[in-house]
């Protein structure tokens, strides 16, 4: 039987196809000081965004993937050396900045800084900005209009019976447990066994029902059919309805969560000084716009709100109105204690 191909392959191919001869000449010259080594999302950049910089730059870009946030965490904790620059969550920021994992961006460092929306500076997460917003977006519900009779409107609908098989759940432990807690209005600031234990009930009795936990290939299987709603990244769905304009995205009435995805500096990176050419570029308003709009992800650069799409602008499912806005909730910073317990339940819920 043949390997079926993800949709998240199918980006990764089209992204390193115009980066081949950035990376081979890279190759050609290993340890030369003209090269960045970027470790990002696997479909998370423009496709011309990183040859532009080497072309206007001189500086080669090898660039790594992940498809997991917290497997990319484990690889740096472990010990994984040789990049230069990382793609990091909101949430996961304290975390490496505790293990020493990632060094800050000089103050004045950037010319670029001030293109950031103010919402988006000295944000609770990371107060001293040490690191650089980079992409946001929200957590939501993924659906197709031609298979469902009527529109999600609740978190509550990824527990329904009618579509058992049907559902698809991100493989992510703060967003599956997140939501449940919303469910059961319990904080993610609690430490209380009781409160954990019914965290992991609810997603045990939602187990049947889902089809999968994925954060990748679930895209592939919303697109042919095969699921009818899907916990999702906002982004993710909106390239996925390129292929299937069935499909729709909404927030759920119980309200969600945005995250800030934000460009760190690795700890002792070889090549600093084209890590922050490169940070800066991609803070260029143009550059920012260019880069938002093919991945259908909302920049933090103010300045960039002119050049970029202005259908994706307008689209409150990418930009959401002030007041939806305002309501849009920020991950808790967890202590170790919580993440021991967080993980713990996430590993209960995968294996039972």
């Amino acid at each position: 039987m043949a390997t079926r191909v993800t949709r998240r392959d199918f980006l990764k191919a089209a992204v390193l196809a115009p980066l081949a001869p950035a990376l081979l000449s890279a190759c050609r010259r290993a340890g030369s000081a003209d090269e960045v080594n970027f470790y990002n999302w696997s479909d998370y950049i423009g496709k011309s965004t990183l040859p532009d910089f080497t072309k206007a730059t001189g500086i080669a870009v090898n660039y790594d993937l992940f498809a997991d946030e917290e497997e990319m965490f484990a690889k740096i904790r472990a010990g994984a050396r040789g990049y230069d620059l990382i793609v990091v969550g909101d949430y996961l920021i304290p975390r490496f900045q505790i293990l020493n994992l990632i060094e800050p961006v000089p103050p004045g460092a950037l010319r670029n800084m001030g293109n950031l929306a103010a919402r988006f500076r000295h944000p609770a997460y990371d107060p001293d900005e040490t690191t650089v917003p980079y992409l946001w977006g929200t957590t939501g519900i993924a659906y197709n209009r031609k298979t469902l009779k009527r529109k999600p409107t609740s978190w509550r609908d990824l527990w329904d019976p009618r579509y058992k098989n049907r559902i698809s759940m991100l493989d992510n432990v703060r967003d599956c447990l997140s939501v449940a807690m919303q469910l059961l209005g319990i904080p993610e600031t609690t430490h209380a066994p009781a409160d954990f234990a019914k965290v992991r009930a609810l997603l045990l009795q939602q187990k049947p029902l889902v089809k999968m936990y994925s954060s990748s290939s679930y895209l592939n299987s919303l697109v042919a059919g095969e699921i009818d709603l899907a916990m999702t990244w906002s982004g993710d769905l909106f390239q996925a309805a390129r292929d299937n304009p069935d499909l729709d995205y909404v927030l759920p009435k119980e309200g969600t969560y945005m995250w800030v995805d934000c460009l760190a500096l690795v700890r002792g990176a070889r090549h600093r000084a084209n890590a922050l050419r490169l940070i800066d570029y991609l803070l260029e308003p143009k550059v920012a716009a260019q880069n938002a709009d093919f991945v259908r992800y909302a920049t933090p650069n103010a300045a960039a709100a002119p050049f970029t799409d202005p259908v994706l602008r307008r689209d409150p499912r990418v930009y959401p109105p002030p007041r939806q806005m305002d309501a849009l909730m920020m991950h808790h910073v967890l202590d170790p204690e919580q993440t021991e317990t967080w993980n713990q339940i996430w590993a209960d819920v995968k294996v039972s």
